[in-house]
Order: structure tokens, then sequence, then C-alpha cells
């Protein structure tokens, strides 16, 4: 192999990689998520919020005047750092991801 053809290949590998990481960027960006107060990750819809977000008395009581839906039969919304989130009470999955407007 001489040497343009090696630049050459080796531009276009290095091409190749940025696109998929820029691609796989846009794709985490797009999906709300929270971070854990628990914990150093991000909660997204389906995952398993802390235990203490299922208790009644993180439950956000005027939602509605907070812009937020009805919450989902056996669900509550509560609030985690800058995020509403609905969270099923009988299981803790977390169902939806709204910001808090201000």
């Amino acid at each position: 192999m001489n040497n343009s053809t090696l630049i050459v290949a080796l531009a276009l590998a290095a091409g190749l990689a940025a696109t998929g990481t820029a691609l796989q960027a846009a794709e985490t960006s797009s999906s709300p998520s929270v971070q854990s107060p628990t914990g150093n990750r991000a909660l997204k819809v389906n995952d398993r919020a802390p235990d203490i977000y299922q208790r009644s008395e993180k439950a956000i009581t005027d939602w509605r005047r907070k812009g937020l839906k009805d919450p989902e039969p056996q669900a509550q919304w509560v609030q985690i750092d800058d995020k509403y989130v609905m969270v099923m009470i009988t299981n803790g999955t977390i169902v939806e991801i709204q910001p808090v407007v201000r």
C-alpha cells in the first residue's frame, strides 16, 4: 500500500469515527433524563426511581397548576432536581420526565 492510499484510508476512518460519535451523542441527548440523587447515574423513562419517590410525602399535589398532565393510575408526580418525574407508586418505574418550567 502506498502512502497516498494509506492517508486516504486513515482520513476516511477518522471521518467515520467522528460521525458515529456525533450520532451517538444526538441519540443520548434526545431522551430526557434526571440525575439520581442517590447514585451517580442518569435516570430515564422505564428506570426505577429511588424508593423515597414512591412515598406520598414526595408527591406533588398541585401538579395541574404546574402544567403537568393527570398522573396515570397508581402513579404520582415528584420533583427530582430540575425535573418533574411521574413515578409508579407500586414499583417505582419512571413513566415520564418533564423539565421544571420557571
